[in-house]
């Protein structure tokens, strides 16, 4: 996907400081639900992307959206052998997002 090498064993999973913030916030069962679908991302990218891994539309070409439940979603960064957690977000955190940059594109286009 995206010309990226492929994922596997060998790449490294960091956390970005927002996203271990907002993982201490959560309750023990959302937490250990967020840790489980990230730490298998090094070796199963391929097979999750298009299902519960999906590219964000924008600017960042290698930003992406890990689908945790209902509720949760695990925003990542992949770039060469690395992959980032950036943050942690509750659904309605990325619908207002993406409702407020129509707004703003529609207002600037």
């Amino acid at each position: 996907p995206c010309g990226v090498a492929r994922a596997g064993p060998d790449m490294k999973l960091e956390w970005a400081f927002t996203a271990e913030a907002y993982l201490d916030q959560l309750s023990s069962k959302e937490r250990s639900r967020v840790l489980h679908a990230v730490e298998h991302l090094p070796v199963m990218w391929e097979r999750l992307d298009g299902t519960r891994l999906n590219k964000l539309k924008g600017d960042q070409i290698d930003l992406f959206s890990l689908r945790v439940g209902s509720d949760l979603r695990a925003l990542v960064r992949r770039r060469g052998d690395a992959i980032t957690v950036v943050d942690v977000v509750r659904t309605g955190q990325v619908e207002g997002l993406r409702r407020v940059t129509n707004q703003h594109e529609a207002a600037s286009g």
